[in-house]
């Protein structure tokens, strides 16, 4: 499975409700490797608002995600993932320091749109942030 297929595959049809299959899911995209875990954390964490989970459940599938694989960049974007879990939004400072410090892991791009999303950007600032990281990284390829 390429990532492509990876991705419209789970997009907007994550398994919220099907422990064994989220869980097959997490494994797989860490056999894929390279953004696909984020990619699984991105679905994860901005549950539709047409799905109803429970905290406690949220965060048990957050942590078997956590504990599946060991990557820098998952400590680094916790708290905008946190911050959906809970219900709650990160400041616009907060969610661009954390940005800075993806910076520095090239091609994260779903921990960077985690990030994105986990925030008010009242001043379009993160978007913007966001923008120029992007633009980083692919031009370095």
């Amino acid at each position: 499975m390429t990532y492509e297929e990876f991705y419209y595959s789970i997009d907007c049809k994550f398994p919220y409700h099907d422990e064994s299959e989220w869980k097959r899911i997490i494994e797989l995209s860490i056999e894929l490797g390279e953004d696909a875990p984020f990619l699984v954390l991105h679905e994860i964490c901005r549950l539709p608002a047409s799905e109803k989970l429970r905290q406690a459940k949220h965060l048990e599938m957050y942590n078997y995600w956590k504990q599946s694989f060991a990557s820098p960049v998952q400590d680094i974007v916790e708290p905008a993932s946190l911050s959906y879990i809970h219900k709650n939004k990160l400041t616009d400072s907060e969610a661009l320091e954390i940005m800075d410090k993806l910076s520095e892991f090239p091609k994260s791009y779903n921990a960077l749109q985690v990030v994105l999303f986990s925030c008010p950007d009242d001043d379009e600032l993160v978007d913007e942030k966001y923008e120029s990281i992007v633009a980083k990284w692919k031009s370095a390829t």
